[in-house]
């Protein structure tokens, strides 16, 4: 229960029989199969005659199963506080205090600005939070203490996650693969002039490696900087810009344009689950 709500067992995800896991915890394979039947009764997952069980791809649960695996969380958590020695109202105060925390902002960290600021961006358009960004320096990020997320790349995780109180999260966005995204837009026409504009200049170098792994022509590609205010010259209706999604906005009207999203969709499901689990 704990896997499928934290998505570590996603939906679909076929789960091993009832033999291999009586197998593998020495059990009656009659106690298993019980298992699952509740588990599908509580809405977790779904039988299928002759297939096996998979976890539910409508993750509608009973109000039974919502509390079963509230129980499982709250239980263990309280059992610690008691050996703690903390008191009941005390715990309660605790959890009141971060509950009810003010309005959840997200803050990008990372000492690329442009980087920063087209991350931003994205944020912006995928998440109802606020989305600020600052560059790792503690006094920067410690503007920020008590009500924000942090967020940077991977390659930066541990030096925010010190510069960040020990109380606040720092989560790493993963970025997507450009050559598998790319690819499908190949083959290109050799008529087509492809440019590749940004105003971050990792960006293009980024590009024109995995462009050319995905199949592109290099003889076939311009690379412009988008900070430069002659960038959009020669551009026409044969042409075709791959950018990100600040320069996507500067592209001319009828310029076929490839807006190129540095974050995840796992990424940003991750961070709307943030949302969803205060705005519910």
């Amino acid at each position: 229960m704990l896997a499928i709500a934290s998505g570590e067992l996603a939906p679909g995800k076929r789960l091993p029989s009832t033999r291999a896991l009586a197998k593998r915890y020495r059990l009656n394979a009659n106690t298993v199969s019980a298992a699952y039947r509740q588990l599908e009764r509580l809405g977790w997952v779904q039988s299928v005659r002759g297939s096996g069980v998979y976890v539910r791809r409508e993750q509608t649960h009973s109000d039974e199963a919502q509390l079963e695996l509230m129980d499982r969380l709250v239980l263990p958590f309280l059992r610690m506080a008691r050996s703690a020695g903390l008191s009941a109202s005390a715990v309660r105060q605790r959890i009141d205090h971060w509950l009810g925390m003010p309005s959840k902002r997200f803050v990008v960290v990372h000492p690329d600005e442009a980087l920063r600021k087209i991350l931003c961006e994205e944020l912006r358009h995928a998440l109802t939070w606020t989305v600020e960004d600052c560059e790792p320096d503690a006094a920067a990020v410690a503007q920020y203490r008590g009500d924000s997320v942090f967020l940077t790349l991977p390659s930066k995780y541990s030096e925010v996650r010190l510069l960040a109180p020990d109380t606040s999260e720092v989560v790493a966005l993963q970025v997507r693969q450009v050559d598998r995204e790319l690819s499908q837009y190949l083959p290109v026409r050799p008529e087509v002039l492809t440019v590749v504009a940004s105003s971050w200049p990792e960006f293009i170098e980024i590009a024109r490696t995995m462009l050319t792994a995905a199949g592109w022509d290099p003889e076939a590609i311009v690379f412009r900087d988008a900070k430069a205010k002659a960038w959009r010259r020669g551009l026409g209706t044969k042409s075709a810009v791959v950018c990100d999604v600040l320069t996507s906005a500067d592209v001319p009207e009828g310029v076929h344009k490839i807006v190129f999203p540095l974050i995840s969709d796992e990424s940003i499901a991750a961070l709307k689950t943030y949302e969803r689990f205060f705005r519910e």
